[in-house]
């Protein structure tokens, strides 16, 4: 009964922090658009000046912002409706409760899919994000929130005994 406990609440706090992370991507959209163009210029990388990724068009960096935020309120909206699931089944039999993490487990994949594929794969790999001087946090905190989801999205599918 522990981890049924356990595995909404952390469910919750990675749904929180995607939802945290989105509204202050809306709120400050001029600045979120201005550092998705900076990562995808070409700037500032002077350890490795050849990068194979072409600079983009405005609108390829409009659609991409798009989709970070999509997946970010996903991962946040379908966490905490997860999460809710996950409690409310918490007392039910075994089919039930592995029936009721769907939810769940699609919100912590669309985090993964935003942490690790897009920034890690596509701005940290892609566009040598690593090497600009704004490009440390982006880096380190998707590697990190990539890794909290992805160790959360594991924890949920173990089965229960």
């Amino acid at each position: 009964m522990i981890d049924r406990t356990i595995k909404p609440v952390i469910v919750t706090s990675v749904a929180l922090m995607a939802l945290l992370y989105v509204a202050h991507n809306i709120a400050n959209w001029q600045q979120a658009f201005d550092f998705f163009v900076y990562t995808t210029s070409h700037a500032d990388q002077k350890a490795y000046p050849v990068t194979l990724l072409p600079v983009p068009p405005t609108f390829l960096v409009v659609a991409a912002m798009v989709l970070v935020f999509t997946l970010e309120l996903v991962a946040g909206i379908g966490g905490l409706f997860g999460a809710w699931k996950l409690w409310s089944l918490r007392k039910a039999d075994g089919a039930s409760y592995e029936a009721g993490k769907k939810w769940a487990k699609i919100a912590l994949a669309c985090a993964v899919v935003n942490w690790w594929g897009l920034f890690q794969g596509i701005a940290v790999a892609g566009y040598q994000l690593w090497q600009m001087p704004l490009g440390g946090g982006p880096d380190h905190g998707s590697w990190v929130f990539g890794g909290m989801a992805m160790m959360t999205l594991i924890y949920l599918s173990m089965k229960d005994d």
